[in-house]
């Protein structure tokens, strides 16, 4: 097995050689770049899911946080987002934005040169691709671009991104020949010491770029009239997150079907002792998430063993679900950017950990992992505790949240920090 997957390894490192290296080395040597103006306008992105980056509600979060602060400093910034084939994405407080092939094989390896000539800088969606979890040639060619980049005098930053205690090796390989002129931006610190640790080379701490995110300005009628509706009667509003891909250890263990049936009986149990009332809130709305499926059925079954004090709710705007989060006492989700949209409004969470992503997030809090629980405490009545637990503590923990968010926004504003970068190889 270990053998084979070396092979793999090896197959990844010498395809992106092939299609887009030696292609990109060859291109820097038979063209000059255009001359832009000199104030930076133009800025071209590459999404977190070059497939379709619209597709999940953290990346569009990331996104809006960047191009609406990139165009506070200048009004006349344009953005260009790079993927694998052409759509227009609608992102929150910017409106559309053109997305450009320029990924696949060679052609999208000669399509970026191109691309990349006619914009000021380029700026990478980190959040938790870079350790190759969600596939090693995407880590390979992000890195090929960065080097071609900035190779051309075009600054070139990685966003703040979490590392994992195990990273593909392909994506090891490519990172550790990252050009020194490439920023590189980890979220927490725990994923820097890892990333310098196993990589081998400098990076600087920082926070998610979506904590500069903004809330929407217009309400959720429905939504908000209920939430206001349910502390009228003296209960609590509890935000609830259910998805797959957080879940999968106990999925594996039990099914889906047995675990969503204990998580609505745990709810209960919290619910009736605190009075609470669930709002579910999906934070990716692809099937294959779970998230929607999930909560549906679990806002039914919790209908179904009498407890009717939950509603279920779809939105497809991350500064719409922020705006939501600032009206709840608690969150309870696996979703890292629903975690970050919670505590940017400083309403704690309880996280269910995965990737090795929340301890970081919490240290930048000042808060205790008392308050994050693994998917295989979600099968047993360790649930309940941590639920009455975070409850119990959150006035604490929104104090303590509120007294960190300034520098923990500070942070997050590292990542729009432009090196000034001269050509060279």
């Amino acid at each position: 097995m270990m053998r084979r997957q070396s092979l793999i390894d090896q197959a990844i490192i010498a395809r992106n050689l092939l299609q887009v290296v030696l292609p990109l080395h060859r291109l820097r040597a038979s063209a000059t770049r255009p001359i832009l103006p000199e104030t930076p306008t133009r800025f071209a992105i590459i999404a977190g899911d070059v497939t379709d980056p619209a597709s999940s509600l953290g990346d569009l979060a990331m996104f809006s946080a960047l191009m609406q602060s990139l165009r506070a400093q200048n009004p006349d910034s344009i953005f260009t987002i790079i993927g694998e084939r052409r759509q227009t994405i609608v992102i929150p407080g910017i409106g559309e934005t053109p997305v450009v092939p320029a990924w696949s094989g060679k052609t999208g390896t000669r399509a970026f040169d191109e691309l990349i000539r006619q914009h000021h800088a380029l700026f990478v969606m980190g959040a938790d691709i870079l350790d190759g979890k969600y596939g090693a040639a995407l880590v390979q060619r992000i890195v090929a671009y960065c080097n071609h980049s900035v190779a051309l005098g075009i600054p070139a930053t990685m966003l703040g991104f979490s590392f994992n205690c195990n990273p593909r090796a392909p994506a090891v390989h490519a990172l550790s020949r990252l050009h020194p002129k490439v920023t590189v931006n980890i979220r927490d610190q725990p994923s820097l010491d890892r990333f310098v640790r196993i990589v081998g080379i400098p990076a600087k701490l920082c926070a998610d770029s979506a904590f500069l995110m903004p809330p929407a300005t217009d309400s959720e009628p429905e939504t908000e009239a209920w939430i206001a509706a349910m502390r009228r009667e003296g209960r609590t509003p509890v935000g609830v997150n259910l998805n797959a891909h957080a879940l999968a250890p106990a999925i594996a263990q039990v099914g889906m079907d047995k675990l969503i049936d204990h998580i609505a009986e745990q709810l209960r149990h919290a619910g009736v002792q605190n009075r609470l009332a669930f709002l579910l809130l999906p934070h990716d709305l692809k099937l294959q998430s779970g998230d929607v499926i999930m909560l549906k059925a679990l806002e039914s079954i919790l209908q179904q063993k009498g407890f009717a004090h939950v509603r279920y709710t779809s939105i497809d705007h991350p500064d719409k679900i922020k705006r939501l989060t600032g009206q709840l006492d608690l969150a309870i989700t696996g979703r890292m950017h629903l975690v970050i949209a919670s505590l940017s409004s400083g309403t704690p969470t309880l996280s269910i950990t995965y990737q090795d992503k929340f301890e970081g997030l919490y240290q930048h809090f000042d808060l205790s992992l008392e308050h994050t629980i693994t998917p295989i405490q979600c099968l047993s009545d360790e649930f309940l505790r941590k639920i009455n637990d975070a409850f119990m503590h959150r006035h604490d923990n929104r104090a303590r949240i509120l007294s960190c968010l300034p520098r923990v926004k500070a942070l997050a504003s590292r990542n729009l920090a432009i090196s000034t970068c001269d050509p060279a190889d």
